[in-house]
């Protein structure tokens, strides 16, 4: 699951980057519009970027993952 740890930080980012954003607005400091603004633009285009990269090494981690968990045939007893 490392795969997806820097998109998810981006993502947590993205959100406290987006619920200041909005503080700033709600009480009009507008001074700190331009830097919130660049920080969520940036942040998501990094967790984009880093989700488009990780995603096939994660999604062939869950395939090894599942094939692990297939269950290995029982042997039949032949014994009387």
């Amino acid at each position: 699951m490392r795969h997806l740890a820097p998109p998810f930080y981006c993502a947590v980012i993205v959100g406290l980057l987006l619920a200041l954003l909005a503080r700033a607005i709600h009480t009009g400091a507008a001074s700190f519009l331009l830097p919130f603004s660049a920080g969520v633009v940036f942040f998501t285009w990094c967790g984009v970027c880093d989700l488009l990269r990780n995603w096939p090494a994660f999604r062939k981690e869950m395939r090894q993952r599942a094939a692990e968990r297939q269950r290995a045939p029982l042997q039949a007893d032949d014994t009387p």
